[in-house]
């Protein structure tokens, strides 16, 4: 569901994006994104959050980086950190943020379905609820794909369409969640999505999300890798 300003200082980072004008849909959803997932971390989420990213290694990309959530939660050993976010309010609120790790972080604006970064130049990506949003997943998916080395990672944590009756309520109701939430698919199958794509899945965990909000429940957290 998620995307750091230029006035901010950010300990260790450096932002190389120029502004962009926010639309209203970004400013609108960076108004109640950011309290509303505070609550979800608090619940646990930051926990499954921390498990994953500790198996972040060498330089690292995070897509949809939001207002940072996932920060915290990197290992200080990285060679690099590069946060992309395409929401300019949000990359405000990323700006801000001083519990970076101690590696060198970088933020930039930019579009998962065209990474600005030559092939094979990162150890691992991750994305965190965001391939929800994004426009076209495959081409976003086959762009990770690109920019990762051969035998690195790629570390999702996403929530996905469910079964039975959930998955008829996500339906229902995804046309009004993309219009609150800048362009939120509830019913979008990411499992599916992943397991045609050159990606070897080496682990995947389905859970709950610990939240209210019944159409996105349903989370996948997982590991692929590389060929």
């Amino acid at each position: 569901m998620a995307g750091i300003g230029h006035d901010a200082p950010v300990p260790h980072a450096s932002d190389s994006t120029t502004m962009t004008t926010v639309t209203f849909g970004e400013r609108f959803f960076a108004s109640w994104y950011p309290s509303f997932m505070a609550r979800v971390e608090r619940a646990g989420q930051a926990d499954v959050r921390g498990a994953q990213l500790a198996l972040a290694h060498g330089r690292t990309l995070e897509i949809g980086a939001g207002n940072g959530l996932s920060v915290p939660h990197y290992p200080d050993e990285l060679d690099e950190l590069v946060l992309l976010e395409p929401n300019p309010a949000l990359r405000a609120r990323l700006a801000a943020r001083t519990d970076t790790p101690a590696a060198p972080v970088t933020i930039v604006d930019g579009d998962a379905h065209h990474l600005d970064f030559p092939d094979a130049s990162f150890d691992t990506v991750t994305a965190s609820l965001v391939f929800c949003s994004v426009r076209d997943p495959a081409q976003a998916l086959s762009e990770v794909h690109r920019v990762l080395r051969p035998g690195g990672v790629f570390l999702f944590h996403e929530h996905v369409r469910g079964t039975g009756v959930r998955a008829t309520f996500q339906d229902l109701l995804t046309p009004m969640q993309r219009r609150l939430a800048d362009g939120c698919h509830a019913n979008r199958d990411f499992e599916s999505l992943l397991g045609t794509t050159d990606f070897h899945i080496e682990d995947i965990e389905h859970t709950r999300m610990p939240t209210w909000m019944p159409t996105i429940v349903p989370l996948v957290v997982g590991t692929a890798r590389r060929g």
